[in-house]
């Protein structure tokens, strides 16, 4: 099939978004002469009008009112192709009333009556979320995924770096330094969060060993919850703990962690950026499963105990997060100085074969 105006409606969250750039690529390489507009939510909208490869972006407007005035534009663009990446019944419906005449996306929950072209789901959470996004882009659009090795991708816009300048002068992070990041929060529920105590007593163990400054990344939604770790932290140390929940918009935080030596994290959005900017990740794991959404790419520490009740992809555990007390903070702390000792950039991983060759 040849497409010469395709819409992607890509997905909702932060670490998803990471996570879909290798199909955006994709399309974009398999359809070159094609124009290509991305559908995201307003908050991703600079991140996409700087991607590579992508001609237009607009914003998914909310609310009932919202959505048929996004029907309405996308009819104005008369679209011949979509591929819908997101599992919403909603977004199979809005290409539907759009009049998009090739509409591709994953079957399930009833999503096939408003599809032309469904991919059957494949085992839930058993394949990274990356092989997913690509499956749908190769099956969905009945072509062949180009390149030999894959790897996500952040936009580092040179008004994102002057923006990180801003964060720091307002939040006196001093721009010479080395940083280390962590990412102690998850929005999605207590039970992908290792405990905050946990998170203190590794902050106390980088303060007395190593002399980089740390960086404490979050939501405008977080801050509360992490505020305590600034806490206890000996005045010869505190200048060196910063606090940046809110602070960062997608593309200052891609920014921000590419500057960094290291991410220390939960299974969370930023984890995700930092694998597109090729900065290196301790990543651990509670509720959810490294096979569907570790951190992508060859590089990467991923802690995680195979409980027999892990994974369970609750929010909240209803029997205390064994999964996450297991988790040492020695193990942690040991994990972070291997990465340390031997600094390297992320590399893409290989395409598996299944794909065949584009």
């Amino acid at each position: 099939m040849s497409y010469s105006n395709i819409l992607l409606r890509v997905p909702n969250w932060l670490g998803d978004t990471m996570m879909s750039t290798p199909a955006v690529s994709a399309v974009r390489k398999m359809f070159p002469k094609a124009k290509l507009t991305v559908l995201a939510k307003p908050v991703f909208a600079t991140f996409w009008k700087e991607y590579p490869g992508v001609d237009e972006v607009i914003g998914l407007e909310k609310g009932f009112g919202g959505f048929w005035r996004t029907v309405s534009v996308l009819r104005q663009r008369q679209f011949d192709a979509a591929l819908v990446l997101p599992t919403s019944l909603s977004s199979a419906f809005l290409t539907f009333a759009a009049g998009i005449p090739v509409r591709a996306g994953w079957g399930g929950e009833g999503r096939e009556i408003f599809l032309t072209h469904w991919v059957p789901r494949p085992a839930p959470r058993q394949k990274h979320l990356v092989w997913e996004y690509l499956e749908l882009a190769q099956k969905g659009l009945e072509t062949k995924i180009p390149g030999k090795a894959v790897q996500l991708y952040s936009p580092i816009p040179p008004e994102a770096v002057r923006g990180l300048r801003q964060v720091w002068a307002d939040t006196g992070v001093p721009s010479g330094k080395s940083f280390i990041a962590l990412a102690p929060g998850a929005t999605y529920g207590p039970a992908k969060r290792w405990p905050l105590p946990y998170w203190k007593d590794l902050i106390h163990k980088l303060l007395q060993g190593r002399g980089e400054s740390l960086l404490i990344l979050g939501g405008w939604e977080e801050e509360a919850y992490l505020k305590p770790l600034l806490e206890g932290v000996e005045p010869k140390n505190s200048k060196r703990l910063h606090l940046l929940a809110g602070r960062t918009t997608t593309t200052i935080l891609a920014a921000m962690l590419s500057k960094c030596k290291l991410l220390v994290t939960n299974d969370t959005g930023p984890m995700h950026v930092a694998a597109a900017v090729g900065t290196p990740t301790v990543a651990i794991f509670g509720s959810s499963s490294p096979n569907w959404t570790r951190p992508f790419g060859l590089g990467h520490e991923v802690i995680y105990k195979h409980l027999e009740c892990s994974p369970c992809f609750q929010r909240t555990c209803p029997i205390g997060y064994k999964c996450l007390h297991a988790i040492p903070v020695e193990e942690v702390y040991g994990a972070a100085l291997k990465k340390l000792k031997k600094p390297q950039r992320i590399k893409g991983e290989p395409l598996p074969k299944s794909f065949g060759r584009g």
